[in-house]
């Protein structure tokens, strides 16, 4: 089910952005 407003390109930005703070995470302990 497509939500209006709600995109692949706008699900791959959130992954990143998590990602990129699991990556922060890891390297500050």
């Amino acid at each position: 089910m497509e939500v209006e407003g709600f995109d692949d390109d706008f699900l791959c930005s959130v992954f990143d952005y998590l990602v990129g703070l699991e990556s922060e995470a890891k390297a500050f302990i």
